[in-house]
């Protein structure tokens, strides 16, 4: 995993100006959530909307990195036949694909992180950004069933030769049934049923407890390690997939 913090680390900085830019757009756009909010409510959408929109897009952002954004990773390493390497070499391939997650979460993840304390400071105070840190940080441990996902759909990458629709699938269901930009409350009850399957919404909630109002639910505790079987079954459906890939000797994807 060392070499691919190092391999990681290598590429990500050279994306350093685009991880900059995201950290500075996001307040923009969570600034576009709220005034859409505001203009639906005819001007009674007060500031903490646009807190709840803000940490909304932190969490919207992290979310894209572990589900869509790995699943790209694992592409970009099939396709360009460093994962046919990783597999042949003593290391690990997914000890390395994790350290790429955990690079990259570090580069797009706390520096949006970063973005959002500063304004929750002057807004609602230095306790608050402070809470925002805190957050992300819990919100990156509790992301493992999301990656789960990403390393499950791995095994389609062959028969759809394109990540983007997969991607797509996993964008939407973050935005439409994980409860970052809105509470998955709001979903008629059918909707919430299938939002309470997935780990996105309750994954949300804690974060954004933490985040504004300074606790973790308990409650939330036995759901957030309940969907910790997301990542098992991920694991061992990569494992498979490895396995299967050993025996073909079909690494590539184009």
């Amino acid at each position: 995993m060392r070499a691919g913090l190092y391999l990681a680390v290598r590429l990500y900085l050279r994306l350093y100006a685009l991880s900059l830019s995201v950290s500075l757009l996001m307040p923009f756009f969570a600034l576009l959530f709220y005034a859409a909010g505001w203009v639906v409510s005819r001007g009674k959408a007060d500031i903490e909307k646009f807190v709840y929109q803000l940490v909304g897009v932190v969490i919207a952002v992290i979310a894209q990195i572990a589900t869509s954004e790995a699943l790209w990773d694992l592409y970009i390493f099939m396709s360009g036949g460093q994962l046919e390497y990783l597999i042949a070499s003593p290391s690990y391939p997914l000890a390395v694909l994790m350290a790429f997650y955990v690079t990259q979460f570090m580069f797009f993840g706390l520096g949006v992180a970063v973005t959002a304390a500063v304004v929750l400071a002057v807004i609602k105070g230095p306790v608050y950004a402070a809470a925002m840190t805190l957050a992300v940080l819990t919100a990156a441990i509790f992301s493992l069933p999301l990656l789960g996902i990403a390393l499950a759909l791995t095994y389609l990458l062959p028969y759809v030769r394109n990540p983007g629709p997969l991607s797509s699938v996993l964008n939407a269901a973050v935005m439409f049934f994980g409860g970052a930009l809105y509470p998955a409350s709001i979903l008629p009850g059918a909707l919430q049923a299938i939002s309470h399957l997935l780990p996105f919404a309750t994954w949300a909630e804690a974060v954004r407890s933490l985040a504004l109002a300074l606790e973790l639910p308990i409650r939330l505790l036995g759901p957030l390690l309940g969907y910790m079987a997301y990542f098992a079954l991920g694991v061992v459906v990569w494992n498979f997939y490895v396995r299967s890939l050993q025996r073909s000797g079909r690494y590539h994807v184009w």
